[in-house]
């Protein structure tokens, strides 16, 4: 046994020790992508729960590797988007090797606040205060696009709290004008998470049974939820993955 692989199944034996019953939608081994691929997380704490699961999902594919580029309290109007971009190339690599990357950015849960702008400090979901908070999403989507295979934005979900449901929504609706202009692929999950109630539910049907899939604080979710969130993502991964072993398939082919 190799150590990589060794190193793999200690992994999932540790991972399988807090599992709950329901667990990530599991890449099997067969489906895994051959070609090395990196699954690049970036955003706040819903983003951190998105990497669990991401990391769950893959934990059998040698050739993915996932990394958490997160930041509890953190978001777009404390840290601009040139912030982001610096911790992203802390972790990248060389540019060929970032051209394999796909990163996935959920970010704006503690956006409720004044933006900074020189020595002036604009209140939140003013005119002001949209304008430079569209920018920041663009541009972090412009500067990640430029140098990775794709990017994925997540929206805010649903909550069970009305002070921040409908400032969630004006978060939501903003980065999804931006970050669709600058390239990326906005996926607005708010309806998705409400379980087919069409409101804001603790509970829902997943993996075949009624199970909790959100935290108490009716923002954050349960491991069964993140895993619920993470498969919104999953078939554009596998597509990814796919295309891009059928042609490096094809390029071995034409070197022979």
């Amino acid at each position: 046994m190799t150590f990589s692989i060794w190193f793999r199944s200690i992994v999932l034996a540790v991972v399988g020790m807090f599992a709950t019953p329901a667990l990530a939608a599991v890449v099997e081994e067969a489906n895994c992508p051959q070609e090395p691929m990196r699954l690049v997380v970036l955003g706040d704490s819903l983003a951190d729960g998105l990497w669990g699961s991401l990391f769950r999902s893959y934990a059998r594919c040698e050739a993915v590797e996932t990394v958490r580029l997160t930041k509890v309290s953190d978001g777009l109007a404390k840290t601009g988007a040139d912030g982001w971009l610096g911790r992203y190339a802390n972790v990248a690599t060389e540019l060929d090797t970032r051209r394999s990357d796909v990163v996935i950015v959920q970010i704006g849960a503690n956006d409720i606040t004044t933006i900074r702008d020189g020595r002036s400090r604009e209140s939140f979901s003013t005119d002001a205060w949209n304008d430079l908070y569209s920018k920041r999403v663009f541009g972090l989507t412009r500067g990640l696009k430029d140098q990775v295979l794709q990017v994925y934005w997540l929206g805010l979900p649903v909550v069970g709290n009305s002070r921040f449901e409908e400032p969630y929504q004006v978060i939501s609706k903003l980065q999804k004008i931006a970050v669709r202009s600058a390239g990326g692929k906005f996926i607005d999950i708010h309806d998705l998470t409400t379980f087919g109630t069409g409101n804001f539910a603790q509970n829902g049907t997943y993996q075949g049974r009624l199970q909790q899939l959100r935290h108490s604080d009716k923002v954050h979710f349960t491991k069964s939820g993140y895993d619920f969130v993470a498969e919104q993502v999953l078939d554009d991964l596998a597509r990814i993955s796919s295309d891009r072993d059928r042609r490096a398939a094809l390029q071995n082919v034409e070197l022979q």
